[in-house]
Formats: structure tokens, C-alpha cells, sequence
């Protein structure tokens, strides 16, 4: 029995094991709901099966689970007596989620000896998204553009390649690429997720509203249970306020992509909050209070400040409930660590933030103005971010006239 995608053989004697795995690399790739179980049941029929328990220790560790460490030593001590590449593809996995920014170039370099693993490649870029620096666009592209020949038909790299190939400045190929993966697995996710961001980078939210509208109303009943289903409803939110339907997105983001109700994991919910958040407060110039559910959101990310996204978003946070006081201890936090380009540019966002709060509209202005393109990019996550900045920016000019 080979693995679906790499073509490799897997070391397990039973097909129900080897058939529930791909099952849920499937439904990893699609972010789709039910992969755990479909693991639990690859190790009910084999309990040593070295890929489904790292596989298994990637999910537990995401959700912060407590068996993480567990499933995490079963997968290591299996891999003993497995084949040579799935002991490399589990050493790799594992280095990249114990410590993604140190393990970035290993892992660079492991997918290019193993252009198949598209389980590896894909939470290799999903890192380097956020700490692959002002050259990640044109890195992710490439490791994308990499992958063997054989997987550039399939829906889970289309839709990768379609996501890197838009957010390098091509967003007409982005599209057709993302199109083609979602005629294959129109139920996924991920791809759906992909769809959202090139549509937002082509500024059309009437038609990201209505494709979002309709995928939602056809694959509820299965997205709901997804832990990107609330950032999906988040895009439609952004749509629908892109729109001037500011009361509608904001019923939509209080239920289903808030800290009290999204499924997305911290980070994700993070950011979902604070840019919209944010997006609200830049339109209305009014703070409104946060709940118990962001305050606790914000304290989780509170020791992360000096990376510049988690700045960026915090600083929002903390800026539409026009709470200046915890802006002000965000600066002193950022200042209090050892300088470096990345705290400078922390600094730099917080204050920008800090100073439109007060009204110093000016200022802000001439803050982001001096922030750069590579330093916007630097920020990390997606372009979504980058526009996030350029609203900010356009609001404290037109303010300051």
C-alpha cells in the first residue's frame, strides 16, 4: 500500500488503517471536520502506524490537547521500524511544529528532497505565512511551484498554489487555480477559504458575498463542524461591511467568528477579531467595550507583542474599546525586549495605532507612511493584513485634512 500522494509505501499491514489515513490527510488539507476520527480509526486497526500517530499528534497539539506528548512518543517510538521516509517526513513534521521559525530552512530543504509530501509542504507555508519575512510571498510561490509534477492536478496543491499564486501579485492565475480545486472538492474548506482571500485581493465583496452566501447555504450542515467554518463567515462579515451592511456583518461576526463562538483556532480567532475590530472602529471613530471572551483573548497573546502581527491585532483590540491604557503597556512591553527589526517594527504599528486613538491623526499618519512595503509584508499573514494597514493609514490621512 503506497501513500496517495507522495506514492511511497506506507508500513502497515492493514488496508482499513492505510485507507482511513488518506481519508484524513484529505480532510486535514480540506480543513475539513472529522479527521481525528478518521485517524482514531487507522490506529484501531493498527495501533503502530507511525503516520497516522504523528498525524494524530499534529491535531492534538493544534487543539491543545493532553494526549499530544502521548501520541507524539507512540508516533516517534513506531517510526523506529518504519520505512526511511516516513521517519524523515515525522522528524520533520515534528521539528516544524516544536519550533516552526528555527526549522524553517530544514524544512525548505526537506520538501525540496520531498516535493510529494504535501502534508509537510503545506504546514511549511502555512508557517512561513507568518514568519517567513519580507521574502515569503516569492518562497511560498516557489515551494509551491516545486511540488512534484504529479500533485499539480490535485485540489489540495491547486488550491495552495492558486492562494500563493494571488498573493504574489497574480491574482488571475490565483483564481483559475483555486476554481479548478474547487470543481474537484467543492466541499472543502480550505479551498473555499482560498476563493474568499483572491476575491478580497480583486476588491469584488458583491460577488465574494454571493459565492460564500451560496457555498454556505449548500455545505452548512458539513463546514459547521470545520475549524476554519467561523473564518469563512469572517469573509462573508468583511464582504457584507465592505458593502456599507455594517449592522448585517456585525450580527454575522458576533455569531459565528468571535472569541465566544468561532471553532478557528487562537491565532485565527485572533486575527479575525482584531481586524475586524478594527475595520469597525476605523469607520465609526467610535470605541465600543470588548467582552470577557476578547479581554481573555488578548491576555493569552499579551507575552507574543513584539511579533508584528500579534501587534498589529492587539493593538486594534485595544484601540476600538479606546482603552489607551493598554496600549500604553503594549509600547512599554515591545520596548522592554532586546531591539530588533521586528520589534522596531511592532513599535512602530503600535504606536501608529496608539496615535489615532488619541486623535493624533497626523502623526499616524506619518508613522505607517514610513513603514515599507517589505515591512508590510514582514508583518506576516496575508495580504488581508497588508490592507488592513492601508485603511489605517488612508483614515488617519483623510482625518488629518
Amino acid at each position: 500500500m503506497n501513500d496517495a500522494r507522495t506514492g511511497q509505501p506506507v508500513t502497515t499491514g492493514s488496508p482499513e488503517a492505510a485507507e482511513q489515513y488518506r481519508l484524513a490527510v484529505d480532510l486535514i488539507l480540506g480543513s475539513e471536520s472529522g479527521a481525528a476520527e478518521a485517524l482514531d480509526r487507522a490506529l484501531a486497526a493498527d495501533n503502530n502506524f507511525a503516520l497516522a500517530l504523528a498525524a494524530r499528534h499534529m491535531l492534538a497539539k493544534d487543539a491543545r490537547s493532553a494526549d499530544a506528548d502521548a501520541f507524539k512518543a507512540r508516533a516517534l517510538a513506531a517510526a523506529e521500524t518504519a520505512r526511511r521516509w516516513e521517519r524523515s517526513h515525522i522528524l520533520a513534521l515534528f521539528a516544524l511544529l516544536e519550533d516552526p521559525y528555527a526549522n524553517l530552512a530544514a524544512t525548505e530543504a526537506y520538501v525540496a528532497g520531498n516535493p510529494g509530501d504535501l502534508l509537510v509542504v503545506s504546514q511549511l507555508c502555512g508557517y512561513l505565512i507568518f514568519y517567513g519575512g519580507a521574502s515569503k510571498l516569492e518562497r511560498v510561490l516557489a515551494i509551491m511551484e516545486s511540488t512534484d509534477a504529479c500533485l499539480h492536478d490535485d485540489w489540495a496543491c491547486l488550491a495552495r498554489l492558486g492562494f500563493a499564486a494571488s498573493e504574489a501579485g497574480d491574482r488571475t492565475r490565483g483564481r483559475a487555480l483555486i476554481e479548478r480545486a474547487l470543481r474537484q472538492r467543492p466541499q472543502a474548506l480550505y479551498v473555499i477559504h482560498g476563493y474568499a482571500h483572491v476575491l478580497h485581493d480583486q476588491g469584488k465583496p458583491e460577488e465574494s458575498r454571493d459565492l460564500l452566501g451560496n457555498w454556505l447555504d449548500e455545505h452548512r450542515r458539513d463546514a459547521e463542524g470545520g475549524t476554519m467554518c467561523g473564518h469563512v463567515q469572517w469573509h462573508l462579515a468583511l464582504a457584507e461591511w465592505q458593502l456599507g451592511l455594517s449592522q448585517q456583518a456585525w450580527q454575522r461576526y458576533e455569531r459565528y467568528c468571535a472569541p465566544e463562538t468561532t471553532r478557528c483556532g487562537p491565532v485565527l480567532t485572533l486575527a479575525d477579531c482584531g481586524g475586524f475590530l478594527l475595520r469597525e472602529y476605523l469607520r465609526t471613530a467610535t470605541p465600543r467595550p470588548v467582552s470577557a471572551a476578547v479581554c481573555a483573548l488578548s491576555d493569552r497573546f499579551s507575552s507574543m507583542i513584539s511579533h508584528p502581527f500579534i501587534a498589529l491585532h492587539l493593538a486594534g483590540i485595544q484601540a476600538s474599546a479606546g482603552d489607551l491604557a493598554a496600549l500604553e503597556r503594549s509600547r512599554s512591553a515591545i520596548t522592554a525586549r532586546e531591539p530588533s527589526e521586528q520589534t522596531r517594527l511592532s513599535l512602530q504599528l503600535v504606536d501608529a495605532v496608539g496615535q489615532f486613538a488619541r486623535g493624533r491623526y497626523a502623526q499616524a499618519a506619518e508613522s505607517l507612511r514610513s513603514v515599507s512595503t517589505d515591512q508590510r509584508i514582514s508583518i506576516g499573514g496575508s495580504r488581508v493584513e497588508r490592507i488592513l494597514i492601508d485603511l489605517l493609514e488612508a483614515r488617519a490621512v483623510e482625518l488629518a485634512a
